[in-house]
């Protein structure tokens, strides 16, 4: 089996060549033969004429032996390749000079002779019957009448005859037709090399495009090497569309490339994410069952004191779970597309109001100071009340949960460009890393220095944050400094 597009188009290049060699080789022998018949015939056009001219080869009304003899000698010396003939009208053979052997037609067809005679002057080549062949020949004849013009026979010369073919296919043996195969078989190998050549140009990209899509294939879809060659530029019209489809590649193994790891890097987040909520709810429940089974084994033996500490406990521990389980299924629903919102035209101050006073007592009981400052408070913005509450509940909770006792959390409202109102939230706490900034919004995800208040947090606030604020075509902006606090900032279309 022959491998590789240029070898198949070579094969196939290579027998059409052949095949068309042969036909053209044909098409050539062919026009060569009947050019050098219609040479003939017209060179002996008038040939049959002035001989039954200048001879009388009927006398009277009877056939003159010897001058017919007479005048097939001397024809045929001075041209060796014509055969005379006389025939009569009827088409049989009068009067030959040959071997009895040799004639193998004893009678011709008239009708080519009439043909020939009747065109007179306006020349068109005509082959006869050929007594010593069976082939069609050229010829030259004239009709021979006696004194009252009555017909008596035709003389009919066969200009290419027996001894003309025995030289003919000698010299195209041994010069003519060589020569001729020669001149066709160099043409055509020019051509087909010329060909191959631009077979060769055409296909070397694609074939160098199949090796490098082997070659990303082969190494489990890793980023390719940067090509020696540079890649076309997407709007660039001076490539060719090999060169168009090569760039393409490229740029879609980049995107394959990107595509890839983001998946890997969303696969490690969802074990992640698992074992965070695997853990988080084990924690409670555990906890929980403690308190419960504690009073089923212990219940009569416990104080009224005891009994109901370990109830509030319970209860505590099941809102915590409660409170987790409402969060996952909030962030699944986001992420799934199945939360809408409806924007409204509300007062900031009345949602800060409200904001402040949830939020205020686990302030105070932290020792973190909670401060609202406004530009205005009569700035309105458009969002979806319940849910922007949310985001503010999440990321005002999430900073007093990191900022340490005697630390300060500070909501700001601001005026923005175009129309918009800014909305931050900034604290004194440990603050971020500059390399965990990227990924602060990520579900279950804790700086390196936030490990000391992992037991409190839940790590979806800010995931549940940010995808809100995309419904509101808005984004959570994060700014930090390690040990220098940290800002959680944001737009809202303003009125």
């Amino acid at each position: 089996m022959i491998k590789g597009l240029y070898r198949r188009l070579s094969l196939v290049l290579l027998t059409v060549f052949l095949i068309l060699g042969a036909v053209l080789f044909w098409v050539y022998d062919n026009a060569t033969q009947e050019l050098q018949q219609e040479t003939a015939q017209r060179l002996h056009l008038k040939l049959a004429t002035y001989l039954v001219n200048d001879i009388e080869l009927y006398p009277g009304d009877e056939l003159n032996g010897e001058n017919v003899k007479e005048a097939f000698n001397t024809v045929m010396h001075i041209d060796p390749g014509t055969e005379l003939y006389v025939i009569s009208p009827t088409g049989k053979v009068l009067e030959y000079k040959a071997l009895e052997e040799k004639i193998i037609n004893r009678s011709v067809d008239v009708a080519p002779i009439k043909q020939f005679i009747s065109n007179g002057e306006n020349f068109k080549l005509i082959f006869g019957t050929d007594p010593r062949s069976n082939k069609k020949k050229v010829f030259s004849a004239s009709p021979i009448y006696d004194d009252k013009k009555t017909l008596l026979a035709y003389l009919y010369i066969i200009i290419q005859g027996e001894i003309y073919d025995d030289a003919a296919s000698l010299i195209n043996a041994n010069r003519t037709w060589w020569l001729s195969l020669g001149i066709i078989s160099a043409a055509l190998v020019f051509l087909l090399l010329t060909t191959l050549l631009l077979f060769y140009q055409l296909t070397r990209p694609l074939v160098r495009l199949n090796k490098e899509v082997g070659n990303f294939e082969r190494t489990g879809f890793q980023k390719l090497m940067t090509s020696k060659d540079p890649l076309p530029s997407p709007l660039s019209k001076r490539n060719d569309e090999l060169q168009q489809l090569r760039g393409s590649f490229y740029r879609m193994s980049d995107k394959i490339v990107d595509q890839i790891d983001y998946l890997k890097k969303h696969d490690q987040m969802r074990r992640e994410f698992l074992a965070h909520v695997s853990h988080d709810l084990r924690t409670p429940l555990a906890g929980m069952r403690a308190y419960l089974e504690t009073l089923q084994l212990k219940g009569d033996g416990l104080s009224e004191a005891d009994r109901d500490d370990f109830l509030k406990k319970a209860l505590l521990t099941n809102q915590k779970l409660t409170g987790m389980i409402d969060e996952l299924f909030e962030l699944a629903r986001l992420e799934h597309g199945q939360v809408e919102i409806n924007p409204e035209l509300i007062m900031i101050s009345d949602l800060l109001s409200d904001t402040y006073a949830s939020l205020s007592g686990l302030a105070n009981n932290k020792g973190v100071h909670l401060d609202v400052d406004m530009e205005s408070e009569s700035l309105e913005v458009f969002a979806d009340v319940a849910r922007l509450d949310r985001v503010l509940q999440n990321l005002v909770g999430n900073a007093i949960l990191y900022t340490p006792a005697g630390g300060e959390v500070r909501i700001r409202i601001n005026r923005a460009p175009n129309l918009k109102v800014q909305i931050s939230v900034e604290d004194t706490g440990q603050g971020i890393a500059a390399e965990d900034l990227p990924h602060v919004l990520e579900p279950y995800f804790r700086s390196t220095n936030g490990k000391q208040a992992y037991h409190e947090g839940k790590g979806l606030g800010l995931a549940i944050a940010s995808k809100l604020l995309a419904l509101h075509e808005s984004e959570l902006m994060v700014e930090g400094e390690l040990g220098k606090g940290t800002k959680f900032s944001f737009l809202l279309a303003a009125s």
